[in-house]
């Protein structure tokens, strides 16, 4: 059963990053975190953490196979994969200076403070943050 879940995740994982790196190359990525992230309820679901970290894992690993699958590509398509499921994560955007003419982009993803995606790109201490990207929170409909 484990196996199953395993090659499961693994197979959502490839799909999506596939779809969100070739939509990376040709529109903006605004476009596709609005098209793949779904609203989720503002609760961080703490009890989920194993769910975190099989999502954060299997998108982690598949990114490796596929050209060009920078730490934007992963976490969009983390945070998408999230939402599905319920779990609200937010994708945050940082700069750094590497020398006098050039500057280096980073996104890393947090889930209840906690950075569970960053990549290989060196410590985050480096990059100044620019930029926060929540999931989109439900609207509690009260009658």
């Amino acid at each position: 059963m484990r196996a199953i879940r395993w090659a499961g995740i693994y197979t959502l994982s490839l799909l999506v990053v596939l779809v969100v790196r070739v939509g990376l190359w040709v529109t903006r990525y605004q476009r596709i975190r609005a098209a793949l992230v779904r609203p989720c309820p503002d609760d961080p679901q703490l009890e989920r953490r194993a769910t975190v970290a099989r999502v954060t894992h299997a998108v982690a690993r598949i990114a490796r196979f596929i050209p060009d699958a920078s730490c934007l590509t992963q976490t969009i398509s983390c945070q998408a994969i999230l939402s599905w499921k319920g779990i609200p994560s937010t994708i945050t955007m940082g700069l750094k200076k590497e020398d006098e003419t050039t500057l280096k982009a980073h996104a890393w993803l947090t889930w209840n403070g906690q950075v569970v995606l960053e990549g290989n790109e060196g410590t985050l201490l480096d990059f100044n943050k620019i930029l926060d990207l929540p999931t989109p929170v439900r609207s509690s409909v009260s009658l």
